[in-house]
């Protein structure tokens, strides 16, 4: 008999410990706080992006193009004109020099569409290109917006290998649209409440029943 309850006693324990294991395995690295988040300077491209062309007078030339994983973008008589790391303006001025040698004062106007990427509690999770303007709170809107799920006061925005953390209702009550402002690459995640909230009292039932069963023995 005291084995038996020795035993349970155990298990208990271990089913007591296992949410905060769980948590603190998907912590993953520690975040910097919002503060950090410096506004986005200009837009320059990156691979993913989406350059929008319009050529006046010519539009069998205007369009978009995506830019390749090597930067290019593909044109008709042009061929490949590498943009990486470029502004709308430059490329536009760039286009405006290459396709002088076919055409008298070429207008073009150039607009550039970042490629940026929502995944967890949204509505509708996948890889977007938006206007340079956008912020996360835009994306979140364009994504459909949250799933009842979604911890709103834990939404991660991933910019070049660093986190940030952003409370969505304190973002809207800052004011600071600039400062949340969506570079070419960024990555948001939206957490689950789910995990920490209907998890952690699933496994409180567990460890109830368990000593429960225990105190029969």
């Amino acid at each position: 008999m005291m084995g038996s309850r020795r035993f349970c006693t155990t298990r208990l324990a271990a089913l007591l410990a296992a949410p905060l294991l769980l948590n603190a395995c998907s912590a993953g690295p520690a975040a910097a706080p919002l503060s950090e988040l410096q506004p986005a300077p200009i837009t320059t491209v990156r691979p993913g992006d989406v350059i929008v062309i319009e050529f006046w007078g010519q539009p069998e030339l205007s369009g978009e193009r995506i830019v390749d994983d090597n930067g290019l973008i593909h044109l008709p008589l042009l061929r490949e004109v590498s943009v990486a790391q470029l502004s709308a303006e430059q490329i536009r001025e760039r286009l405006t020099s290459l396709y002088g040698q076919y055409y008298t004062d070429p207008l073009i106007v150039v607009n550039v569409r970042l490629g940026v990427s929502v995944t967890g509690e949204v509505r509708g999770p996948q890889r977007y290109t938006v206007d340079p303007a956008f912020n996360v709170l835009d994306l979140l809107g364009v994504a459909g917006g949250l799933t009842y799920e979604a911890k709103r006061d834990a939404i991660e925005l991933n910019r070049g290998g660093q986190r940030y953390i952003v409370d969505l209702d304190d973002a809207l009550l800052a004011g600071e649209p600039e400062r949340l402002r969506l570079q070419s690459g960024d990555w948001i995640y939206v957490p689950r409440r789910f995990w920490t909230l209907q998890r952690t009292m699933a496994y409180a039932t567990i460890a109830l029943t368990a000593l429960a069963i225990a105190s029969f023995f």
